[in-house]
């Protein structure tokens, strides 16, 4: 199954060493079925980071995972896969905009990442292997057809020109990482517990309920212990058959920290006048400086339910700066959004009603 995972070009340089690990505070790591979600959520990711959006290519057998982890660790729904717990490096199949290290500088800090050793205590950048092993990747990637050079054959050849630091060192081909022979050996375990374990594992259940009605109680639940992942969570469930859930995915989105508008798009013409003002309200809160044009579509819409639902996301704007969105719902024919509109334009020289 072929996934995608948007991150940063910085997170997909580690990613291509250490494989894929939750980033604090989330306890997932997360996929999507469609490339163009993987790159909105990396794109808001570079944003906050100033980095550049990455996308990441893997091949991945979910249900084979999801037998052998369980199916509270592995959630597949609406075309995004959470995964509770790291994911080996190994599922990597290709990474455009992450570059292989190529220089000796950059393969001497891989190897000495690989095997767990400070750079000054590791091989150094002028060692006759490292020379080596750089002209091998140059021709590697010169020649046709461009083939990629895998972290796994990298290693392979890293292994045979440096003996001397692998030497009694056994590396998991899986994570990359040295085997710690030295150490007390520990079984792979589930996650530490935490103190809203209990309460996630109920939400988890609720979200897998054929009942509607859980579904909704599970997405409440995430909300009220404001886990990090909650708009990847909601997301899962866009394409719901039932409209409340899919209702409630859409609500739910307004009390994330940050998503992504592209992929609640679609729902902005909507057929249904409900689906059709949540998700313009969640497009008003997530869209940054563009949220202008969605309050603009909200308060023009022939249902009085859309434009009271915008009207209600009014208290986000500058009565000073988007006048003319204001103009729209000071005189709205309907009195609630009307109501709403001179609020919070009061004492702000807007004039009174026409009727």
């Amino acid at each position: 199954m072929i996934l995608y995972h948007g991150t940063t070009a910085r997170r997909a340089r580690r990613i291509a060493v250490e494989g894929f690990h939750p980033g604090r505070p989330s306890r997932r790591v997360w996929f999507a079925e469609r490339r163009g979600y993987a790159l909105g959520r990396a794109k808001t990711q570079a944003r906050r980071r100033h980095d550049k959006p990455v996308v990441l290519v893997c091949d991945m057998d979910v249900k084979i995972m999801r037998a052998r982890l369980g199916r509270k660790r592995i959630i597949c729904r609406g075309g995004v896969v959470a995964v509770n717990g790291p994911v080996p490096v190994t599922v990597l199949r290709s990474s455009p905009g992450l570059d292989t290290p190529i220089t000796p500088s950059e393969l001497a800090a891989w190897v000495n990442r690989v095997l767990g050793l400070k750079p000054y205590k590791g091989v150094g950048r002028r060692h006759p292997g490292i020379q080596r092993l750089s002209e091998w990747v140059v021709k590697r990637l010169a020649a046709p057809p461009h083939s990629a050079v895998s972290p796994n054959a990298l290693l392979s050849v890293a292994r045979q020109w440096l003996p001397e630091f692998f030497e009694g060192v056994e590396v998991d081909p899986q994570r990359l990482k040295p085997i710690r022979r030295f150490a007390t050996i520990t079984l792979k375990a589930e996650p530490p517990p935490v103190a809203d374990e209990t309460w996630e594992e109920k939400a988890l259940d609720c979200l897998e309920d054929p009942r509607a009605g859980r579904r909704v109680r599970g997405l409440s639940m995430l909300a009220e212990v404001e886990d990090p992942d909650l708009f990847d969570w909601c997301v899962m469930f866009l394409e719901d058959e039932a409209t409340s859930v899919r209702l409630a995915a859409l609500h739910t989105m307004l009390r994330c920290e940050d998503g992504d508008p592209d992929i609640i798009e679609p729902l902005a013409d909507a057929k249904d006048k409900r689906i059709r003002a949540a998700a313009i309200a969640a497009l008003a809160r997530h869209s940054g400086r563009n949220a202008a044009q969605w309050f603009k579509l909200g308060l023009k819409d022939p249902e009085t339910c859309v434009r009271l639902r915008t009207a209600s996301m009014l208290s986000r704007l500058d009565p000073g700066r988007d006048r003319a969105i204001f103009d729209l719902a000071v005189y709205d024919p309907n009195p609630d959004v009307a109501r709403i509109a001179r609020k919070l334009t009061a004492g702000k020289g807007y004039g009174k009603p026409k009727w």
